[in-house]
């Protein structure tokens, strides 16, 4: 009956959001700037299939409903890299993880390009599954873990909205790249695999984030630090579990109906169904 009482909304105030961008320090907005621009690349890259579905299955001699399945395999991989590389920036920080998963992103974007037959289209876009899970809670974290309270909200809706404007850029380069050269779809890719390159070095430019490095001053007074870490891990959980469960249902339901969307819309790409398996792994792991 205590968790019913929390339902009531407190009714405060709204701030004006207008002031709301003066909170931010120059560190704050160029964290921010470097979260969204992540977010916004690893939609781009996961929307270069559904616009391109057609030119690979000519490509490959496959229907449709054959090369939906790397998109189906991204989402049943996301989950994978959600844990992975969200436990890695808990561990370890959020700064070489972002790299990484930025690193991971030309690769995979530079080899899809370059498949030359359908079951390597296929490993390559599950590997890419993986990257894609890893970023988006980091990138939150970047973006939002320094930014002042106040502030947060308004922050955190205009971050989601760079999966928006990474399908809107995907949308406007197809145009251009796609079908405009004698290598048919696949400059969209090599295309994408050059942006992350430039977020990788402005992430480079910039230091670990001030909540990071409270937290790991924190765990290195204690004995163990991995210790530590694992202990933190498990109050999280016994203490914000209702709210675990309840977020990881919310992002399911809500990519069901994005997923549903884009499943019938883009490109008129779909044949039969796309299973959209494992896409409730938007709720990253230690991001309570």
């Amino acid at each position: 009956m205590t968790r019913l009482t929390t339902l009531k909304p407190p009714m405060n105030k709204t701030p004006n959001p207008l002031k709301l961008f003066f909170l931010l320090n120059k560190q704050q907005w160029l964290f921010f700037l470097v979260g969204f621009a992540g977010w916004t690349w690893d939609a781009f890259d996961f929307f270069t299939v559904p616009l391109t579905v057609t030119e690979i299955a000519q490509s490959f001699n496959k229907s449709n409903a054959d090369i939906t399945w790397g998109i189906t395999l991204v989402l049943m991989f996301r989950s994978i890299g959600a844990a992975i590389f969200g436990v890695a920036a808990d561990r370890y920080g959020r700064k070489w993880p972002f790299i990484i998963n930025n690193i991971l992103f030309v690769v995979f974007e530079m080899a899809t390009g370059f498949c030359q037959t359908y079951v390597q289209f296929l490993v390559v876009r599950a590997l890419y599954g993986i990257a894609m899970g890893g970023l988006y809670g980091n990138a939150a974290a970047t973006a939002l873990e320094d930014c002042p309270p106040a502030a947060r909200g308004l922050f955190s809706g205009i971050l989601q909205q760079g999966y928006a404007f990474g399908y809107l850029l995907a949308t406007a380069f197809s145009r251009a790249l796609v079908n405009t050269t004698p290598h048919g779809w696949r400059p969209l890719y090599w295309f994408g695999a050059g942006p992350p390159v430039l977020i990788i070095i402005l992430r480079l430019c910039l230091p670990e984030t001030e909540t990071f490095l409270e937290r790991k001053r924190i765990r290195e007074q204690e004995p163990s630090a991995a210790q530590t870490f694992m202990k933190e891990g498990k109050i999280a959980v016994k203490q914000h579990w209702v709210l675990l469960i309840y977020l990881v249902l919310l992002m399911a339901g809500l990519n069901f109906l994005v997923s549903s969307w884009d499943a019938r819309s883009i490109s008129d790409i779909v044949e039969e169904p796309i299973q959209f398996l494992g896409y409730h792994g938007n709720y990253r792991a230690g991001r309570l």
